[in-house]
């Protein structure tokens, strides 16, 4: 069994580009997205422009929220967790 770690959140904001959920090592455990009527892509970077290390296509729809679980320990980002979000698409990013 591996170690636990505590999980803590940030929401960021619609229209971002390489905002910072938390600047230091951390893994990705889950999301909660906001989901625009237009659709987007969602992009999540090991580090500020760094490679990316989950990308979520939305198509168009009547908007809503989705949730995303990441399976095991998660999507480990040593250099930090950065998200760019598009025009109306909220996303809160739980890590530990």
């Amino acid at each position: 069994m591996g170690f636990q770690y505590d999980v803590k959140s940030t929401a960021i904001a619609a229209a971002q580009t390489d905002a910072a959920v938390f600047a230091g090592a951390a893994r990705i455990k889950g999301m909660l997205i906001g989901v625009p009527t237009a659709g987007g892509t969602l992009v999540i970077k090991n580090g500020s422009g760094g490679t990316t290390v989950f990308s979520l296509v939305i198509p168009a729809s009547s908007g809503g929220a989705s949730s995303v679980t990441i399976p095991g320990d998660g999507i480990r980002c040593e250099n930090g967790i950065y998200v760019t979000t598009p025009a109306d698409m909220t996303v809160t990013v739980f890590y530990g």
